[in-house]
């Protein structure tokens, strides 16, 4: 029986490993990644602020003599607050983009310049700095890979690469940063965006984090992603003691990080629909809901006891 269990084992570990060694360029049409941000505005009553929207391919353009394939957000909704003005944005210009497949990469002209920068580098070996147009921001503490591992992504495993442990922010082959796509990493700043991806499609088909994922294009305020809406966090800031509520019952765990990745809470829910923290120390923390779909939220929640 050992003997019988020790052949699985190793066929299964092969074939991951062989599913991985096989390059999944970057799309370059008929794509969709969903993005989820969330934050606290800091003036009271203290609302969440949430924006959620797509990237999408749009018209393709010469740059320089290359040929790039723009990116869009055909809508983008943002909340009026006391920490400023919302209101609706159409067709989001947010770069163009190319990919050399011999070398691994994916190069991006940003928004408003004419100049090519590196955006993704598929390449990168545990302990490589993260450069390029997607590196932190906070230069002194440069992100740097702490693992490569793999992660299914529709029906095969794709290479995966966690650049930043604080905000859990992954390199996904084939798929991109899930920290907004093409947002900046925050690196070690306490007061970072909680960008996430939280769908990617291709061809029409769900491909992360589940195949049985909804991951529609949003063009209007209803078909925002109703799971962000179904959190609160209350109060945010607190004196070291929240609650967490939520309507959505697939929520399987609920993790409290701080800045520097290390695990304050972690626990798995059996069909609670609300959880309470207390005595946490001052600072602040990213607190991830992951539900049965392994669809993540983040939200950063900050204590001053």
């Amino acid at each position: 029986m050992k003997k019988y269990l020790l052949i699985i084992f190793i066929f299964v570990a092969h074939a991951s490993t062989g599913q991985t060694s096989i390059y999944h360029p970057f799309p370059d049409t008929s794509a969709v990644w969903n993005i989820r941000n969330e934050w606290s505005c800091w003036l009271p009553p203290y609302p969440i602020v949430r924006e959620n929207y797509s990237i999408t391919f749009s018209i393709d353009t010469v740059i320089s003599g290359q040929t790039y394939h723009k990116l869009i957000s055909p809508y983008v909704y943002a909340m009026t607050t006391p920490c400023g003005a919302g209101g609706t944005n159409l067709n989001v210009y947010r770069g163009a983009i190319r990919q050399d497949t011999s070398l691994k990469k994916v190069f991006i002209v940003p928004t408003g310049n004419n100049t090519e920068e590196l955006l993704y580098d598929f390449t990168l070996q545990v302990g490589d700095t993260v450069k390029g147009y997607i590196e932190s921001i906070t230069t002194s503490n440069p992100d740097i890979v702490q693992s490569v591992d793999s992660v299914l992504v529709g029906t095969s495993y794709r290479k995966r690469w966690l650049i930043n442990y604080s905000y859990q922010i992954y390199l996904i082959e084939g798929i991109g940063s899930t920290y907004g796509l093409v947002e900046k990493s925050p690196g070690e700043a306490t007061d970072g965006y909680p960008y996430n991806i939280s769908c990617f499609q291709q061809n029409g088909q769900a491909l992360y984090p589940s195949t049985s994922t909804s991951c529609e294009l949003i063009t209007s305020i209803n078909k925002h992603d109703k799971f962000s809406s179904q959190l609160d966090v209350f109060p945010n800031p607190s004196s070291g003691r929240l609650t967490i509520s939520f309507t959505n019952q697939t929520i399987k765990e609920i993790q409290l990080n701080d800045l520097l990745g290390n695990i304050i809470i972690k626990q798995a829910l059996n069909g609670q629909t609300n959880f309470e923290i207390k005595d946490l120390n001052g600072g602040t923390y990213i607190l991830t809901l992951i539900d049965t779909d392994n669809k993540r939220i983040n939200r950063r929640i900050i204590s001053n006891p």
